[in-house]
């Protein structure tokens, strides 16, 4: 009888014994599951502090393209400034000396003169090479002061260039006053709003395709002038010819919306002095004011930038701590 007891109670040892081993293995599959759990988080964690990083640098070095551009800008402000100064002067002496030069000189030859009889006759007591001097300063009086007006336009150049990066490297989503913008780059959503009132709705996009394609051909041809030459006030201004016959056709193809799009490109290559050469270019642009941005207005957008990156890092902080 001792031993059927003994057999009875077997079976339930090896049930306790399963399911403590069970119990084990689920305690053990829950601490695993919890350990990557851990370290999934822990990456995360790892990644948003190496994307704040980058954040960082990128608003650090903004920081220092605003700071460097700034101080770039006041120094060629004041630069034209006393560029614009020393004008004056010259202006104003030469308006002294004009009739005192105009005498003095009279009665003398002009240096290409005198050189030419001299190599005629073969005069010795005329020095050539004071002669070659004098011709130099008559015809490049002003050699100096044009050399420094080129160093000051290659230096609004670099500063150009410069915002232009800037403003390139700036993300183009959500509505901004000032954005880059591609003069010479025709809109082509009028276009497709044409062809939909005229089209069925198949053939509308492609159609739309052709006829931007044709017209951004034609204002980028140089040989499309479609401009004329009035006088304001005394002074000669070129406006868009309305009566261009090209202007007139494409109006009465397509309507008011695409010949609007087609004239405001024009004026926008004309105000950009691009009229000879058509190439699409980027610009800094104020779509408020509908222009290009001055320099001042370029920088104080990026600095508003750098200040909402900064906000936005600070928050970014204080979340995680």
């Amino acid at each position: 009888m001792a031993e059927t007891g003994d057999a009875s109670r077997l079976p339930t040892s090896l049930d306790v014994l399963a399911s403590d081993v069970h119990s084990r293995l689920e305690f053990h599959r829950y601490a695993f599951m919890d350990c990557v759990g851990i370290k999934n988080a822990l990456h995360c964690v790892i990644e948003e502090r190496e994307n704040l990083q980058q954040r960082q640098n990128a608003i650090d070095q903004l920081v220092a393209e605003k700071d460097s551009l700034t101080k770039k800008n006041e120094e060629l402000a004041a630069e034209l400034e006393s560029l614009k100064e020393q004008l004056q002067a010259r202006e104003s002496s030469d308006q002294q000396q004009g009739s005192g030069f105009q005498q003095s000189h009279s009665g003398m030859a002009h240096p290409r003169l005198m050189l030419k009889r001299k190599r005629q006759s073969g005069d010795e007591d005329v020095d050539e090479h004071e002669l070659m001097e004098d011709l130099s300063v008559i015809d490049n009086p002003d050699q100096g002061l044009n050399t420094e007006l080129e160093a000051t336009r290659k230096e609004i150049s670099d500063i150009h260039s410069k915002l232009i990066e800037g403003f390139a490297d700036l993300s183009t989503t959500g509505g901004r006053n000032i954005a880059l913008k591609n003069i010479g780059q025709l809109d082509d959503r009028p276009f497709l709003a044409a062809c939909r009132k005229k089209l069925p709705a198949e053939e509308a996009q492609e159609k739309a395709k052709e006829v931007h394609r044709v017209w951004q051909g034609h204002i980028q041809n140089p040989e499309w002038n479609p401009f004329k030459t009035v006088t304001v006030e005394g002074i000669p201004k070129e406006i868009i010819d309305v009566d261009d016959d090209k202007l007139q056709g494409l109006c009465a193809a397509w309507g008011e919306g695409v010949h609007k799009a087609v004239v405001s490109c024009l004026v926008e290559i004309q105000e950009s002095g691009r009229l000879g050469d058509r190439n699409i270019v980027p610009e800094v642009w104020n779509y408020k004011c509908k222009r290009k941005a001055t320099h001042s207005e370029s920088i104080e957008y990026l600095f508003g930038q750098v200040k909402r990156l900064s906000d936005a890092k600070s928050r970014t902080r204080r979340r995680l701590q």
